[in-house]
């Protein structure tokens, strides 16, 4: 038997694969605000432990960052290597369209639905080779964002995640540390909100 005291290191895993539009996440890493401790995981056995350090986490998490015009050339990676991920997530919708602003009018909107069809498409791409190779695509759209005190609406491919998703939740942070998680929709499970006490990033 191998306790904690008596580490293996773990078997090469699939890459998580993260599509980091608003760079927010590349932050927190990189500002060691998350991902910064030892992740002790279970292996067969219950009673035997692994564990990753951040060497191993930055092995198995891949991350872009598009900036414009590259977005086409990072899905096309993301595309080809589907088969080597185990999960791949975008986040967040919303700054997709910062990617493309000199297809769209500030004035008039115009170009805002040839952007929205574009972003369509992409996401049905992921979806299509997802499916076909069993890895699941996360996709996250802020709902609304914290100016000040108040709260601001940000409407944003909400209707597309609605039509489209096969599991939908909401995310949000309450009591400014602990997180709520609200299921709407779920083949398998019912519509619930769980609470994870203390689980905020406190900046």
């Amino acid at each position: 038997m191998q306790t904690r005291d008596h580490i293996q290191t773990p078997d090469p895993v699939k890459r998580v694969v993260y599509i980091d539009l608003d760079s927010t996440f590349s932050a927190f890493v990189k500002g060691g605000l998350i991902l910064r401790e030892l992740i002790f995981v279970p292996v067969e056995n219950k009673d035997i432990f692994a564990t990753q350090t951040m060497e191993d986490i930055h092995k198995n998490l891949r991350i872009y960052m598009p900036v414009i015009g590259s977005f086409e050339s990072i899905l096309s990676h993301v595309l080809d290597s589907m088969s080597e991920s185990a999960l791949v997530i975008v986040d967040s919708l919303n700054s997709f369209f910062n990617l493309y602003y000199d297809k769209i009018s500030i004035e008039t909107g115009h170009g805002l639905s040839s952007v929205n069809h574009l972003l369509s498409v992409f996401l049905m791409l992921l979806v299509k080779l997802g499916s076909e190779s069993h890895v699941p695509i996360l996709a996250t759209s802020m709902l609304r964002y914290k100016k000040h005190v108040n709260w601001i609406q940000i409407p944003a491919s909400n209707r597309l995640l609605g039509r489209k998703s096969i599991v939908t939740f909401f995310v949000e942070m309450i009591n400014e540390s602990d997180l709520s998680l609200r299921i709407t929709e779920h083949p398998s499970r019912p519509k619930e909100t769980l609470i994870f006490n203390d689980y905020g990033i406190k900046l």
